[in-house]
């Protein structure tokens, strides 16, 4: 379905997807370690938003294995910043999210360890003590748990 460009802001730009896809890996393929091309961020924020509504299990592989390779491999967090994001909106929706999602997320949780910045281990925590968390979704990150993640959840 096309888009109705007249109700979009007057300074905002149309660009098909695979369009910014592409350009946004290529940008990807020549950045700097530690840098995050202005592309590949609109397409990390693109994904994060999408897939809440419209679930494409291809579409958030490669968002997950981009993130967590920039991470890694190339000290840019901004992929696992908008990964993470994507994960608690998912947790937090009126849909149950998929259990490989939540799967994902408490892996991502577990490998942050018990020090450090953690920013999957806050968002959790934010959704799990503000009651934003879909009791079906709460039930079933509380069986992937260990127990002090669990306490340190309910601290």
């Amino acid at each position: 379905m096309p888009v109705d460009v007249t109700s979009l802001p007057v300074d905002t730009t149309h660009e098909l997807y695979t369009e910014l896809r592409m350009k946004a890996l290529a940008q990807r393929d020549v950045a700097a370690t530690g840098t995050c091309p202005y592309d590949l961020d609109v397409l990390y924020q693109f994904w994060s938003h999408f897939l809440i509504r419209n679930f494409n299990s291809s579409m958030y592989s490669e968002f997950r294995r981009l993130a967590t390779s920039d991470a890694s491999e190339r000290h840019n967090t901004t992929g696992m910043d908008n990964l993470i994001k994507y994960y608690s909106e998912s947790l937090a929706s009126t849909f149950p999210t998929r259990d490989h999602i939540i799967h994902d997320f408490v892996g991502v949780v577990k490998l942050e360890g018990a020090k450090g910045n953690r920013p999957a281990f806050r968002q959790l925590k934010a959704a799990w003590t503000n009651g934003a968390l879909n009791i079906k979704n709460r039930k079933k990150i509380s069986g992937m748990l260990e127990d002090e993640i669990k306490t340190e959840l309910d601290a």
